[in-house]
């Protein structure tokens, strides 16, 4: 017989527990896997959501993008099917009750695999790029199992890859299915909308017209609009904007680029609206957030783009 939620949730946190006993990251302590743990709200992190299973165990994060604001909680997992420019934040979380969440990242062509073994699966329109979802006992189950891992390192190298597998399968013929399905088929406007950010991302410091887009991707510009806002919740020219500037702040914060160069280099041909947009994006002049660096009043990784980590 199987198990049921609560005990499934209570085991996961057990095992996290043992393995991230302090606050913060544990980075890749399995392939693909992410450990995460902190006993306090936090501060607003704007960063890039990659692909991803983000699965809160104890405690409540929420997100933003675009227009749209999503909080989930225990037993639930946010479901990041494209990259997606985003604020999240920790808002449940104490010292005698931290916030336990694990990542595990999407192997988009793993996935498509995947889907190619699954016979007909149904079309459906696209979704937005990020959404929340109930966790049920089957991927409950199968995350229990890639965690249980952690204690017995010397059956990982084999078995992490075939649980990995399982997720995705679960995750395919669960409630957000479809949201995945419509990213792997070739032609679908999801599909085509994941190759736009990859365009975009690859040449962010280049100008570039809408309507020369859309040609590329096959779509008219009133198409691409539409299906580029339904599923990351801003327009091509928003997320373009929110890409050189997070790459700017990069150059910043970690290259020690000063900020005109930080600015050109992110293909901003004015020093001003840089700041403009810079202050209405992060909240802070760029002058200001390098000060607050520089006293280490912000951890580094608040600058790197976000992983299935950050949950």
């Amino acid at each position: 017989m199987g198990r049921d939620a609560k005990s499934l949730l209570n085991e996961a946190r057990r095992i996290l527990a043992r393995h991230c006993r302090q606050d913060g990251l544990a980075m890749q302590v399995l392939p693909g896997l992410h450990l995460m743990r902190f006993g306090w709200k936090s501060q607003p992190l704007v960063s890039t959501q990659f692909p991803c299973m983000a699965l809160v165990l104890q405690g409540a994060k929420s997100v933003e993008f675009g227009t749209v604001h999503l909080e989930y909680g225990e037993g639930q997992y946010l479901l990041t099917s494209i990259d997606v420019p985003a604020t999240s934040r920790i808002v449940h979380a104490s010292r005698t009750q931290p916030l336990l969440a694990i990542g595990v990242d999407l192997d988009l062509l793993e996935l498509d695999q995947l889907v190619q073994r699954c016979g007909d699966l149904p079309r459906l329109p696209p979704q937005p790029g990020i959404s929340i979802f109930e966790a049920d006992c089957d991927l409950l189950e199968a995350v229990v199992r890639l965690l249980r891992l952690l204690d017995t390192p010397q059956h990982a190298g084999p078995l992490a890859p075939l649980v990995r597998q399982e997720i995705l399968y679960r995750l395919l013929t669960g409630a957000a299915g479809a949201r995945l399905l419509e990213i792997c088929r070739d032609g679908s406007p999801s599909n085509r909308i994941a190759s736009a950010t990859r365009w975009i991302q690859q040449h962010y410091a280049e100008g570039f017209l809408v309507a020369d887009l859309a040609h590329h991707l096959g779509m008219s510009p009133t198409s691409l609009h539409q299906h580029f806002k339904a599923v990351t919740g801003l327009t091509p020219i928003q997320y373009q904007r929110r890409i050189r500037l997070q790459e700017a702040r990069k150059s910043l914060l970690l290259e020690s680029l000063n900020i005109g160069e930080a600015s050109v280099r992110a293909g901003y041909e004015s020093h001003s609206q840089f700041s403009k947009d810079y202050r209405r994006y992060f909240g802070r002049l760029p002058k200001d957030d390098l000060a607050a660096h520089s006293r280490g009043a912000v951890p580094l990784q608040a600058y790197l783009p976000e992983t299935a980590a950050q949950a």
